[in-house]
């Protein structure tokens, strides 16, 4: 292996990351069509989610001024990262249960975690957080109708209801909490 290989090594994970989020952002319905054909590989959303994640929980202990730093950074990672796996199980649930849907739920979570990938780019920004959410449920959406095939009001009813179990979930823990 040559020096300019070897340099150039470690990095390439992250420029495939890079190439990803620039396909997700320019082409979300055809990045998720093709990705359907593909299938993709098991890692890469993991990776992209925990990515994204970092980056977001970085920027997110930059923004906001928290008395125990290290604790927060762990809070805004599994913030960003846990969330998409519990709407995945949720929005999986549903579209097996309502629609009889034979999906895996690797299959739905490589959606979930694509979009909250690109999504967690802008959530850390105060301001822009309210638009982030509001594009990764369009983007779901989008995964949901083009990689799985459900038509339009099934995406949205799969989407209203996961949002729905997961508030009512926050604020059942947040009662228990306070």
């Amino acid at each position: 292996m040559d020096m300019a290989a070897a340099a150039g090594a470690p990095f390439s994970a992250l420029r495939e990351y890079a190439a990803l989020m620039r396909r997700i952002i320019t082409g979300p319905r055809e990045f998720f069509r093709r990705s359907a054909d593909t299938g993709n590989t098991a890692m890469m959303p993991v990776f992209a989610l925990g990515v994204s994640g970092v980056l977001y929980a970085g920027a997110s202990l930059l923004t906001y001024t928290c008395p125990q730093p290290i604790a927060a950074l762990g809070i805004f990672f599994l913030n960003a990262t846990g969330t998409p796996l519990l709407a995945a199980g949720i929005g999986f649930a549903i579209a097996r249960i309502v629609f009889s849907l034979q999906l895996s739920f690797a299959y739905v979570f490589r959606i979930y975690a694509y979009a909250s990938a690109v999504a967690l780019l802008l959530a850390w920004t105060p301001y822009l957080l309210i638009l982030a959410e509001f594009w990764r449920w369009w983007l779901i959406s989008v995964g949901l109708i083009n990689a799985c095939g459900l038509k339009r009001w099934q995406a949205l009813l799969v989407i209203g209801v996961t949002i729905g179990c997961m508030i009512s979930g926050y604020a059942g823990l947040m009662a228990r909490l306070t």
